[in-house]
């Protein structure tokens, strides 16, 4: 029999009443507890708490998509761009065909460039984005979204170019003013 075995096919129910298993079939995986504690960290807005339970969520299964996510998240909202940046990477690379979470993670980091003012990258990742809600069809994403921020990204950057070429103007125009002042207190 199983029990005397050692090996119970059960999952194990622990005193708090949840039914636990480690593989996540007959009940919560301790991935996906550390993922909901994040959560709930996140949620009162103790952000180093649900950096650490993600990251712990991390350790035992480095190549699930979803903590990367979550502590990329935790991370933009604490401020720390650098950080949230390589997590949101990370997650891509272990996201495999869940369509929705790649969704997520690809408008992060496109959102991630327009805060960064790098709108050259943030319209490839809106590019992206748009063709991952063109391909995975079962996937929950914004296809709108993407258009009309690659529309307001080639705004911003032919804004900048313009704006680049009139300070450039001022710049020559109060050198020329300040050499003209400084001949005339000289005279």
């Amino acid at each position: 029999d199983a029990k005397s075995s050692g090996k119970s096919s059960a999952p194990e129910i622990g005193a708090d009443g949840v039914r636990r298993d480690p593989k996540g079939i007959k009940g919560i995986s301790p991935y996906t507890e550390l993922i909901n504690k994040g959560d709930r960290a996140f949620v009162a807005r103790d952000f180093d708490g649900a950096i650490a339970a993600y990251r712990e969520a991390i350790k035992l299964d480095p190549e699930k998509a979803l903590g990367h996510y979550r502590v990329g998240e935790a991370q933009l909202v604490k401020g720390d761009q650098k950080e949230a940046d390589a997590s949101f990477v990370n997650g891509l690379r272990f996201v495999g065909r869940d369509g929705t979470l790649k969704g997520k993670l690809v408008f992060a980091l496109a959102d991630l460039r327009e805060r960064q003012k790098n709108n050259d990258e943030a319209i490839g990742r809106w590019k992206e984005y748009s063709t991952n809600a063109e391909t995975e069809k079962e996937a929950i994403t914004y296809p709108a979204t993407a258009t009309e921020r690659v529309a307001r990204n080639e705004a911003w950057k032919k804004n900048a170019a313009e704006s680049a070429e009139v300070k450039d103007r001022i710049a020559k125009r109060l050198k020329e003013v300040m050499s003209h002042q400084k001949g005339g207190l000289l005279s």
